[in-house]
């Protein structure tokens, strides 16, 4: 089972990645090269450390959106290519210590830093990775944008903490739990936004709906990774399936079912719960998700997810029309109805 497989209305053609980055293409390859280079002037630990890890390319989702708000602003002086550099650079780096909070040996089919160093080496890589990123955004004449990106880098460590306490706590509010993910997802998303919104010197009216887009993107970005989690395909996540309870993290799927389930449903929930937690027994995940599909908690996810897509869609639509703006709302679909 998989969003694809919910019972709700999905648009008829959703592009994937690299045809609405294709206005910004030769960019993003731009920050890529940038990137592959961040290690050069390091000790040769360091270059040999951080270029395996970066010679992994990924979505590039976030540097993609910084790109298309400057050139939907009209910057063209180069500065969001170092900009958009350290986005990812920060990206990584809350990677690569997720991996090392999560035990994680592989992401997106390939070893992390973790399995590949050792978690003390990733522990440093991603210590460097952080570091780097903000040092990155120096060369950058607007001061502000250092302190912005380093906010960014303290919200998301935040929000990994206070998931890390609400671990295994089946208690969890779906207030509490919106919460964490604006901080540990959505502030980097938003920190984006605003960064791009920054450099192409937007007015207040496009800062708003610039900011307002990210938040709401990076909150549908993380529900629907929680429901990928549950019901997705391992093959296209690119990560074991369950792995978040695996961890302790409680998710929405698993909330609205405790929310939803009767009296004793909610008792048998928390009993089969509880005994996943104590026995981490592989053959309980069908009865478990057998129990969140009866509670219609997929569904109800799925469109919580859709609504946060929505009003990121409304945002993007405050702007004036241009191919950018286009790749704006098309990503918002696409993070929406992906796989992986």
């Amino acid at each position: 089972m998989n969003p694809h497989q919910l019972t709700l209305t999905s648009p008829k053609r959703v592009p994937p990645l690299s045809e609405i980055f294709k206005p910004i293409r030769q960019k993003l390859n731009r920050v890529d090269r940038a990137l592959r280079i961040w290690p050069g002037s390091s000790s040769p630990v360091v270059r040999r450390l951080a270029g395996r890890t970066i010679s992994r390319r990924g979505k590039l989702i976030r540097p993609g959106i910084l790109l298309l708000i400057t050139g939907h602003l009209g910057r063209r002086d180069g500065q969001d290519i170092h900009l958009a550099a350290a986005v990812e650079g920060i990206h990584q780096a809350s990677l690569i210590h997720d991996d090392i909070i999560d035990r994680s040996d592989f992401r997106r089919g390939e070893q992390t830093a973790l399995q590949r160093f050792g978690p003390e080496y990733s522990l440093l890589l991603g210590d460097f990775f952080f570091i780097r990123s903000i040092a990155s955004s120096l060369s950058i004449k607007d001061r502000e944008i250092p302190r912005l990106l380093a906010e960014a880098a303290r919200l998301m460590i935040e929000g990994e903490m206070e998931e890390l306490a609400e671990s295994y706590n089946f208690n969890l509010s779906r207030a509490r739990y919106l919460k964490i993910i604006e901080k540990k997802t959505a502030s980097l998303f938003q920190t984006t936004c605003r960064l791009a919104g920054r450099l192409g010197r937007a007015g207040p009216e496009e800062t708003e709906a610039l900011e307002e887009y990210g938040l709401n993107l990076g909150l549908a970005f993380q529900v629907t990774d929680d429901l990928l989690d549950l019901v997705g395909q391992p093959s296209r996540t690119g990560k074991p399936a369950f792995s978040d309870l695996k961890e302790g993290r409680v998710t929405l799927p698993l909330i609205l079912a405790l929310k939803k389930a009767d009296f004793s449903g909610r008792k048998n929930l928390t009993a089969l719960l509880e005994k996943i937690k104590n026995d981490q027994d592989e053959q309980l995940w069908p009865e478990l998700l057998a129990q969140l599909r009866d509670t219609g908690a997929f569904e109800q996810t799925f469109r919580q997810a859709a609504s946060f897509t929505a009003r990121a869609r409304e945002a993007a639509g405050r702007l004036r029309p241009s191919v950018y703006r286009q790749s704006l709302l098309q990503l918002a679909d696409f993070v929406l109805w992906r796989e992986q």
